[in-house]
């Protein structure tokens, strides 16, 4: 099933840009996997993880896929900004956009997609919803976008600083990555016809796991396998471990960070620096008890809104399967 979600979503998306000749659509298709030049399989996520729990909920999800690719539209504009933001040259092992066109013309093409979600989303009035539906699915959607920007906005105010408290780092963390998770499972429960009390559990749900893969993420930076895994790091980006390695640091220890971060330039060799000072502070195990804690909640979330558990490990596993929890 979940092999066949993935491909109509893939679908929904073409049928987005054939119709278009401007090289712009071009671009987009391009960051999508689909053109030759691409090659590649791009993970629709979101949209997978929505019409998954549509299906979960018995409801016909099909009709739906306009709003799947929607969500795919507004991640696509994410990932666009992001890869500008943090002047990562490739995405899914291939050129990302702004390395091959340039950071110009990939933000005219990354908020084109932004347009083109909304546009997108309105075919639900064709495909059997009220106009209520479709406005309230419009609406979760762009507050989403609003909320990843937001938390785009945190992490890089906080860049430049050591003094990051968990608190604010949640709160980044909560809206950059959890934002469009929240949007595709609230979104989700909508379409179901969920009260307005499974749909705050249904956001609750999204929030924790946004928050435990960018912990995650974060982790891969400091102790990745592959060069390309420091970049956030080497661009003084405040990583969970970090984050928690400085409340619990003596002076010596913030001075040895300190040190690090204050730096005009971060170097690989700084990575090392870095790693000896807070792993003997025991924040790893720390983080990766926290992504524990915070997958645990959402379980639960998912429990309350009414799923058993073989359903609840269903729905997991597609919100995982692109997303490393080491």
């Amino acid at each position: 099933m979940q092999d066949r979600i993935r491909r109509e979503v893939l679908n929904e998306l073409r049928r987005t840009f054939e119709s278009r000749t401007l090289p712009l659509y071009g671009m987009m298709s391009y960051h999508f996997g689909f053109t030759e030049e691409s090659n590649t399989d791009y993970a629709v996520h979101h949209g997978v993880s929505f019409l998954t729990l549509i299906d979960i909920f018995e409801t016909t999800w099909e009709n739906a896929l306009p709003a799947a690719a929607a969500l795919e539209l507004v991640n696509g504009f994410c990932q666009i900004h992001d890869d500008i933001e943090s002047g990562q040259p490739q995405r899914d092992e291939r050129d990302a956009l702004w390395w091959i066109w340039g950071p110009a013309q990939a933000i005219n093409a990354g908020d084109g997609m932004h347009a083109l979600a909304r546009m997108t989303a309105l075919k639900m009035i064709g495909q059997g919803y009220s106009p209520e539906i479709t406005y309230e699915a419009i609406n979760i959607l762009d507050k989403a976008g609003l909320t990843a920007c937001e938390g785009r906005f945190r992490d890089l105010e906080m860049q430049e600083r050591l003094d990051v408290s968990p608190e604010s780092y949640n709160a980044m963390a909560t809206e950059r990555t959890g934002a469009l998770i929240s949007a595709s499972l609230v979104m989700a429960g909508l379409i179901a016809g969920k009260n307005e009390k499974d749909l705050e559990l249904l956001e609750g749900c999204g929030r924790d796991i946004g928050l435990a893969n960018h912990i995650s993420s974060d982790m891969e930076q400091l102790w990745g396998s592959t060069p390309e895994s420091n970049l956030e790091f080497l661009n003084k980006k405040k990583l969970f471990p970090v984050v928690m390695a400085m409340q619990s640091a003596g002076p010596s220890e913030k001075r040895q960070l300190g040190d690090v971060y204050f730096k005009r330039v971060l170097e690989k060799d700084d990575l090392n620096k870095v790693l000896n000072t807070i792993e003997s502070l025991g924040v790893k195990q720390m983080s990766l008890d926290r992504i524990k804690e915070l997958l645990n909640s959402a379980e639960q979330c998912f429990e309350r809104v009414g799923l058993d558990n073989e359903k609840v490990c269903r729905l997991m596993d597609v919100i995982h399967s692109g997303n490393r929890i080491i």
